[in-house]
């Protein structure tokens, strides 16, 4: 137990020290490298720290070159003791009247409770603490989910008309359930086995909705859904380090400038200072929100 808790100290501090120096990296190269290899190396980092469980080794434990077996049915004989043979009373000794029963004392102390060890109260912090964090994620996302179903309805036939256009230009075998939520300001993505795309109740102008719909459709194509998921996992893993939760909203920032980047790449060029406009509105309106 002290071993696996030294284990993931060790490597919740190289992490630390590869978080910092990825983002030291980016801050001396500026804009030189693209958002898709920061987010690549994120990728790298993410998963050496999800998996803080090394393979058991198994030690070879040295035996004898040569080795009898000994059958189980084989009964080795012990000769028994012989019975111990009854004083016969004198008839001239009248008997003697039988010994009362003596009250049986315990052998020895009562047994006492173990100590908590020092290595066990830190595994305990730590299981509270992972816990805590996976559960009150979890539990948003419970919440939310509930008050898409309540306030939801499917979205109408000109924003269904253009999803399916951006689903064939984007070459998705198939696009998430297109839905109408009241209370969005911007559209956005949920859901983890079965995402949905969520517009807002107001209708929005045809060049807004499909410069969105092609966002959210191109980070639906680039699963960063399940990205995000697991630097939620390596967050619960390793709450205690702050370095992790600065590499978690440097992962969210660059998840974003590589799905523009990756969208600007579909559309015409006369269209992309008009796709970085509505993205402009759409961070406004999260800020707001």
């Amino acid at each position: 137990m002290t071993e696996w808790l030294l284990r993931l100290t060790s490597l919740s501090a190289g992490g630390a020290l590869a978080t910092l120096l990825l983002l030291a990296v980016e801050r001396l190269a500026g804009l030189r490298y693209a958002a898709g290899w920061r987010c690549l190396a994120w990728l790298l980092l993410c998963l050496r720290l999800a998996v803080p469980f090394s393979a058991l080794q198994t030690q070879e434990r040295s035996a004898a070159p040569i080795r009898v077996e000994v059958p189980a049915d084989v009964v080795i004989y012990q000769p028994s003791a012989p019975p111990a043979q009854q004083a016969i009373p004198s008839p001239q000794t009248p008997p003697t009247a039988p010994a009362q029963p003596r009250e049986q004392t315990p052998a020895g102390p009562t047994p006492q409770k173990r100590p908590v060890t020092l290595s066990e109260a830190l595994l305990a912090v730590w299981a509270l603490g992972a816990l805590g964090v996976a559960g009150w994620a979890a539990l948003g996302h419970i919440r939310f989910l509930r008050y898409v179903r309540r306030w939801s309805e499917s979205a109408g036939e000109r924003e269904t008309r253009v999803c399916e256009e951006l689903k064939d230009m984007l070459a998705l075998r198939r696009a998430p359930r297109l839905l109408s939520c009241q209370g969005l300001q911007t559209p956005m993505l949920a859901g983890l086995m079965r995402p949905r795309l969520l517009l807002p109740a107001e209708s929005m102008e045809e060049t807004p909705l499909r410069h969105a719909l092609l966002h959210e459709l191109t980070h639906y194509r680039r699963h960063d859904i399940l990205f995000k998921l697991l630097v939620l996992w390596v967050c619960a893993l390793h709450w205690f380090n702050p370095a992790v939760w600065l590499m978690r909203r440097a992962v969210e920032r660059d998840l974003e400038l590589a799905c523009d980047d990756a969208a600007l790449r579909v559309l015409p060029e006369r269209e992309r200072a008009a796709y970085g406009k509505t993205i402009l509105q759409a961070a406004e309106g999260r800020k707001q929100a």
